[in-house]
């Protein structure tokens, strides 16, 4: 689900952004300076609860909250103007934005403006905008994997060995 949504909304912003470079946020652009600019970088920076009472009906709702990072060359004689003004068409784009994937509502913009910590983006000109959408996170059982534990043993002898093991089953809640 949130692959799939990550997925159309870059589809939808690069459609809306004639001349954008519009792709996922990752590490890697931190060492590599291959994207062309301007460039609107998408990333799902957390998943918050819907509410804080955590009851059984609502625990699967939740908030998804989304960053794009706009990027615009520094050397632009005009680049602070151009990126907001930037900023202001993903903005306009992004408030029409009705996502198709299932179980997510509308967007709510939350803010636009300067981006002044990100490391890996230091020199260019960094504007971000924030939103997030409520979202019902619904996996079929088959669908969540067991996590899986690696565990390195070393004996008096310095020898290794290594073993993997899964979590145990939750206990079942029990119904009041």
């Amino acid at each position: 689900m949130l692959s799939a949504l990550h997925t159309e909304l870059i589809a939808y912003l690069a459609g809306k952004l004639t001349g954008v470079t519009v792709k996922a946020f990752s590490p890697e652009i931190m060492t590599e300076r291959s994207v062309s600019l301007p460039a609107c970088l998408i990333e799902l920076v957390d998943i918050t609860p819907f509410s804080e009472f955590g009851n059984r009906r609502d625990r699967s709702q939740v908030y998804l909250n989304f960053e794009a990072r706009l990027l615009v060359d520094p050397i632009l004689e005009n680049g602070y103007v151009e990126l907001k003004e930037f900023a202001a068409m993903a903005w306009w784009a992004l408030r029409d934005w009705a996502p198709q994937s299932p179980n997510v509502g509308p967007i709510n913009l939350k803010r636009a403006g300067d981006d002044a910590f990100k490391p890996g983006l230091d020199g260019y000109l960094v504007w971000l905008v924030e939103w997030e959408h409520e979202a019902w996170l619904n996996f079929a059982d088959d669908e969540v994997l067991p996590l899986v534990r690696k565990l390195t043993v070393t004996d008096q002898y310095d020898d290794t060995s290594e073993a993997e093991t899964t979590l145990p089953e939750p206990e079942p809640e029990e119904e009041p």
